[in-house]
């Protein structure tokens, strides 16, 4: 375990609880209501910066994540489920002979999936695979001198 003071340890659990490092800081070092936010914003951005926080918040994020079984497979098997259901959604919308529960079907699912859904989680598989990186080509230029010999 690191060697944070009291208030850096409440500072790190509020910010893995709240996901806000201002709001973190003013809980955690008690600010008075007539503090700047500003001042807050930068003491929080200076605390983020500290090693031995941000290897406090790692662990944290860590022990988080096991505790509710959350990992890449979980993540990336969510985010498939959504661009699944959104393209489902999508091909019942285009059939016009619907039965009666498909239409129902339709409905419920029209009303909780949209197109930002799909787009949002193609965003992010494609951030968290390494996919939205550009594609590298290497350009390779030869150049050849030739000696012209002068008579």
């Amino acid at each position: 375990m690191s060697k944070l003071t009291p208030k850096q340890e409440k500072f790190c659990n509020l910010y893995i609880e709240l996901g806000n490092a201002s709001e973190a800081y003013r809980q955690s070092y008690e600010v008075r209501e007539t503090t700047k936010a500003e001042t807050c914003q930068n003491n929080a951005y200076k605390l983020l910066q500290d090693n031995e926080i941000i290897t406090r918040l790692e662990e944290l994020k860590k022990q988080t994540a096991q505790e509710h079984g959350i990992d890449r497979a979980f993540i990336i098997n969510g985010l498939l489920e959504i661009i699944s259901d959104a393209d489902y959604t999508f091909k019942l919308g285009k059939d016009n002979e619907l039965s009666k529960n498909d239409s129902k079907a339709f409905y419920r699912l029209m009303n909780q999936t949209k197109n930002t859904d799909k787009l949002r989680a193609l965003e992010t598989l494609t951030k968290m695979l390494g996919l939205n990186e550009p594609e590298r080509q290497e350009n390779k230029v030869s150049i050849e001198i030739i000696e012209k010999k002068r008579d």
